[in-house]
């Protein structure tokens, strides 16, 4: 019969065995979600950042990106050329600069496939910038998805009266201001049999299951920028209504894939 001292090993190897199993279903130690991100908002290098201040590290993100920075497992892209090699949990399209037909076509299947998209397209941008019109650096001033929408049914309209007032909006039990903002509207008998979209909060934000993927759309984007917020969770994005929205939106789509398994 083994003595004390020799089962002691074995022992402690199936309790470090089992501590390790409880630490990786700690939902505290599980990976940050990885989410790529395409936009043409100075989220990255801030507002107005010069080549010089990139290079000498005198630009910083601005709220929201150093947000995310710290709660996912962010990438910054610039084409989806190797979308489905990187398969990331969630792709983030902020009034992304007009996108190759060939990364839309990738996008598009990647979603059928089963992959998360959430895209702010924005009809009249209005985030303050300091750069001449026409400069490449000033952010998309209305979003150039519609091949994209079009092809799941939709249309993104933008107010009529060109009302620039600063609104509130809602979504659920989260608020933040804008200004510019649109709608998506479905388009008559052209989606995709293997599409399902259903509005809400006035026809602001789209979500649609698209094949096997899920795709939330939303008709704006200057919400992102941290002018819009109250004055004290400026430096606390993780406070701010426009952060717990998009939070609410990448976790509706990571429960999504929970609810499958």
């Amino acid at each position: 019969m083994p003595g004390f001292w020799q089962t002691l090993p074995s022992a402690m190897v199936v309790l470090l065995t089992l501590a390790q199993c409880t630490a990786a279903d700690s939902p505290s130690e599980r990976p940050a979600p990885r989410i790529h991100l395409m936009t043409s908002l100075p989220l990255i290098w801030g507002d107005d950042a010069s080549m010089e201040s990139i290079l000498t590290g005198g630009s910083e993100p601005v709220p929201i990106y150093r947000y995310w920075q710290e709660k996912y497992d962010m990438a910054a892209v610039d084409s989806l050329e190797n979308l489905v090699q990187n398969d990331p949990d969630v792709v983030i399209l902020a009034q992304p600069r007009a996108m190759d037909p060939a990364d839309l076509t990738i996008l598009d299947g990647w979603v059928r496939s089963g992959g998360k998209v959430i895209i702010l397209t924005d009809p009249d941008l209005v985030w303050p910038s300091a750069l001449a019109l026409g400069d490449p650096r000033r952010p998309l001033a209305s979003g150039l998805l519609s091949p994209l929408l079009d092809h799941w049914g939709l249309e993104l309209v933008a107010d009529a009266e060109k009302n620039m007032d600063v609104v509130e909006l809602r979504f659920g039990s989260y608020s933040f201001a804008t200004r510019g903002v649109g709608k998506l509207k479905p388009l008559p008998e052209s989606r995709a049999s293997d599409v399902g979209c259903k509005a809400s909060a006035g026809d602001f934000i789209v979500q649609c299951s698209v094949g096997l993927g899920r795709a939330s759309i939303v008709a704006d984007a200057d919400f992102l920028h941290a002018g819009f917020w109250p004055e004290s969770v400026r430096q606390s994005p993780q406070k701010s209504g426009a952060g717990q929205f998009i939070d609410s939106l990448v976790r509706g789509h990571l429960e999504s894939d929970s609810a499958r398994e």
